[in-house]
């Protein structure tokens, strides 16, 4: 594709993000890596107390703030471990996980409101067979007992190892009696507003059915099934009647929208929401967050709304009297996106997360019979998002023809010419996609004086199946070149200087990074490849489960199939370091379930062999990514000091030759 197609693809204007401004002072790393004042707000079932997290000794702790009296009460005090995904079970009892150091192995702890009797009612898998190893077959909360306050549904594997069961937990002692058998290898439960289960999405040879049935103790029936890989509809939640389902459906659509169904009859209904280019649906839905889309006014009973990834988060209101309170919002506090994240029970009180492009946010709280907004908290108050830069949506043809959307964010008092940019592609890779919200990274770089280039190559999630589909067994080919294509569109429009390419990012992003320094290395001066993947067949485990190994070989790939072995090969940038040009810094968490550590023992045995520039750190107590403040600030110091070093000054000439080891001192403990 020429550069002139390119650049007529593009929607992004170039005179509006021509600055006149001096740039900005440097600012300090913990600036921007600084851990959240608040996060995870949740309502008491009366609506006078908030459970949240808020930050002590560097550790998200759990907290409780009184509404009537005022006050925040500090509830944990953990120093070496994070309090995570508080919720109410009652109105004196909190649930809340932890982990342990990065290992993705959640405990489940409950806590008085006072902080009086805590204990743990399931441990992590890591505890199985040992002496905490309690109930290590919990595996997620589903829902709050409105009419038992004594306990509360979790999903289990109860009736077998492989299989989700819906269970009623005592908050005493952990006891766990089955309240629905899974029907089949179960994906998801939806429960109505009287809290039967009533709904369920099972596979079976990856055919996905959904189930129905009346009540608690019910059979089941099948309302409907399609192919995993093939258009079909599931639902996401129960109108305030128990009668009418909203559902995602792609039938006859090249995106997912919602629609409404009706349970009696059977009957798919209205359309309520659709968007030709975007699916219908947040950037950060899932099976496990099937409401997260979804509005629901408990005050009156029923889906006011439908929250979607657009270019940014869009709103569909279905209620008067909530688009009115949103228009006034907005126009209060405009160019920012106001959600409603939650609903006291009686619906009297609301919370609203007010954030931007520019702004990590600002929790607000709603009183609806004063008619009155409160500031609850900001989220990282040293952040001033005067100072932050814009991130523009653009779009580009890939090389092929395929449109794809992405965000460039242009540093602030700089014209946008020959900048030096940040390619900086997100994880997953499939279903995931970047979104126009706040980023950490992108302003750290941005303050720096990069542009940063974030593309939602095909296989990313939003775009509706086919572009996802695009993805399947295409690291480091078509994926990849799509991350190329977005660079040369960057180049040819000027905004990008040719000589300081930067590429970044963390799990498939680190991946992408390898990929781009091994397949394309006359394009980049230097790379970060944070807890990326670098032998692409150490993600393929035999002894996996047939749905995973379905997934594996149809996304992947077949290492029994000798084309696909042969593609894993030749993908894998540990096979190719030789072809390095540049310096990279690579960064992993020993306990890391996803990326496994040996990604990073390999790679770094094949940069030295090979004798390229490289620097490696390895943090033994954490995972997939730096939680713990301190870490995440001192990699970042790195990675700060590591471009400065590395990425040439303007106008410089680069030629690129054999590179020089710049390795960390061997860590004794590593393989």
């Amino acid at each position: 594709m020429t550069s002139a197609t390119l650049r007529a693809l593009c929607l992004l204007a170039v005179g509006p993000l021509l600055r006149a401004a001096e740039p900005g002072p440097e600012l300090p790393v913990d600036y921007f890596f600084q851990t959240p004042t608040m996060a995870a707000l949740t309502f008491s079932p009366n609506g006078r107390f908030i459970a949240c997290l808020v930050p002590h000794e560097q550790r998200m702790n759990l907290a409780v703030i009184d509404l009537e009296k005022g006050t925040k009460s500090l509830i944990t005090k953990f120093t070496d471990r994070q309090a995570t995904a508080p919720l109410w079970a009652n109105n004196e009892r909190i649930l809340f996980r932890v982990d342990d150091d990065g290992k993705e192995s959640f405990s489940l702890y409950a806590v008085n409101r006072d902080g009086r009797d805590p204990v743990v009612l399931a441990a992590g898998y890591d505890k199985m067979g040992t002496e905490g190893g309690v109930n290590t077959n919990f595996r997620s909360i589903l829902g709050r007992l409105e009419k038992d306050p004594s306990g509360i549904l979790v999903l289990a594997s109860i009736s077998a190892r492989d299989r989700l069961d819906v269970a009623r937990m005592s908050l005493k002692n952990g006891s766990m009696t089955v309240v629905a058998t899974a029907p089949g290898e179960t994906d998801y439960y939806v429960l109505d507003h009287a809290d039967q289960v009533r709904l369920c999405v099972v596979q079976e040879n990856q055919i996905r059915q959904v189930l129905s049935r009346t009540a608690n103790g019910q059979p089941w029936t099948k309302l409907a099934e399609h192919h995993r890989d093939s258009p079909g509809w599931e639902p996401i939640a129960f109108e305030g009647d128990n009668r009418t389902v909203y559902v995602w459906s792609d039938i006859g659509r090249k995106t997912r929208a919602i629609y409404r169904f009706d349970t009696t009859s059977g009957q798919l209904g209205d359309l309520v929401c659709a968007d030709d280019t975007y699916d219908a649906l947040e950037a950060s839905f899932s099976y496990q967050g099937l409401r997260s889309t979804l509005v629901f006014d408990a005050w009156k009973e029923k889906v006011v709304g439908v929250a979607y990834g657009g270019d940014r988060t869009r709103f569909k209101w279905c209620d008067d009297e909530f688009r009115a309170l949103h228009e006034k919002i907005e126009a209060s506090l405009p160019d920012t996106v106001h959600r409603p994240v939650q609903f006291s029970a009686d619906g009297s009180r609301i919370v609203f997360l007010s954030s931007s492009d520019r702004d990590p946010g600002v929790y607000y709280l709603y009183d609806r019979k004063q008619k009155k907004m409160s500031e609850l908290a900001v989220i990282k108050p040293r952040v001033e998002p005067d100072k932050m830069a814009p991130k523009k949506p653009i779009t580009f043809g890939a090389r092929d023809g395929l449109v794809v959307h992405g965000y460039l964010t242009l540093p602030l008092g700089r014209p946008a010419k020959k900048l030096p940019l940040v390619l900086h592609p997100h994880g997953g890779p499939f279903g995931i996609r970047d979104d126009w919200f706040y980023n950490d990274e992108v302003q750290f770089y941005a303050n720096r004086g990069y542009a940063v280039l974030q593309i939602n190559y095909r296989g990313s999630g939003g775009y509706g199946r086919a572009f996802e589909a695009a993805g399947f067994k295409q690291w480091g080919l078509a994926m990849q070149d799509d991350l190329t294509d977005g660079v040369k569109w960057a180049i040819a429009e000027g905004f990008a200087d040719p000589q300081r390419i930067v590429i970044s990012g963390a799990s498939y992003g680190g991946y992408a990074t390898m990929a781009g320094l091994v397949f394309t290395p006359e394009l980049y001066c230097a790379g970060v490849n944070y807890v990326g993947v670098t032998d692409i067949e150490l993600l393929l485990p035999k002894a996996v489960p047939m749905d995973r190994i379905y997934w594996q070989n149809t996304r992947i790939g077949n290492l029994a199939d000798p084309a696909d072995r042969k593609r894993i090969h030749d993908t894998s940038p540990v096979n190719f370091v030789e072809r390095i040009r540049a310096p990279v810094l690579m960064a992993y968490g020993k306990n890391d379930p996803r990326v496994h550590i040996d990604h990073a023992y390999d790679i770094e045995r094949a940069m030295k062999r090979a004798g390229k520039t490289h620097e490696m750190i390895i943090e033994a107590d954490e995972g997939h990514g730096f939680r713990k403040q301190e870490k995440s600030i001192a990699f970042f110091t790195r990675v700060d000091d590591f471009l400065k070093k590395y990425v040439p000054p303007p106008g410089t000439k680069v030629e690129i030759g054999p590179a020089k080891v710049i390795s960390m001192p061997a860590d004794p403990a590593r393989k």
